[in-house]
């Protein structure tokens, strides 16, 4: 009687970890790009200093999906960053926004342990300023933002999952004034962070 309790409290629970990525269930995550840094850079030569500057930067990378079958969401994913460095009477600020469909796949394997799958497309855009003694300039560009990853997913408990993963992001942006003027970006990312799965 009780090897039989016990299967079927081992079953019950393995149903839980494998449901949570079922269809109908929704997903809510956050990476490590939840991130305040401050820093105060002083360069010297010769034992001179040659000044400093501070440097501040903050990023949040929220994401929101619903699973439309099994093992596989599709949702919103974001970027929200902001640096800023200052040097003497001169600040200079980037600003980036970046809205992306994205598709959620689940490889769907025993165990607590679930590689996965991810792409996005969508928009990027992109705000520098420079401010200075004399006046400030401000330059604005915007475009199509591509996003790859993979990783895998620990699920904690009935609700929550621990990710790892790698990604790649690529955006072509044009200049608001001028669309002879591209930039072309290309970064790679190691990320770490939570999955809610309600």
């Amino acid at each position: 009687m009780k090897k039989l309790f016990f299967l079927v409290i081992t079953l019950a629970f393995t149903n839980v970890i494998f449901a949570q990525t079922e269809q109908g269930k929704f997903i809510l995550s956050g990476a490590t790009g939840l991130q305040f840094i401050s820093s105060n850079v002083d360069y010297e030569y010769d034992g001179q200093s040659q000044g400093d500057f501070t440097q501040s930067s903050f990023s949040i990378m929220p994401s929101i999906g619903y699973f439309v079958m099994d093992n596989l969401a599709v949702g919103l994913s974001a970027n929200f960053s902001s640096t800023t460095q200052k040097d003497e009477g001169y600040k200079y600020t980037v600003s980036s926004t970046m809205l992306l469909p994205t598709a959620l796949y689940y490889f769907p394997v025993e165990g607590q342990f679930k590689p996965l799958l991810q792409v996005g497309a969508g928009l990027m855009s992109t705000k520098e300023k420079d401010s200075y003694a004399g006046g400030s300039d401000e330059y604005k560009m915007s475009g199509l933002a591509l996003n790859f990853g993979g990783g895998a997913a620990y699920f904690i408990n009935d609700y929550v999952s621990l990710n790892f993963g790698l990604s790649y992001t690529m955006a072509n942006l044009k200049d608001s004034d001028d669309s002879n003027l591209v930039q072309k970006q290309g970064s790679f990312a190691a990320n770490i962070g939570f999955s809610v799965f309600f």
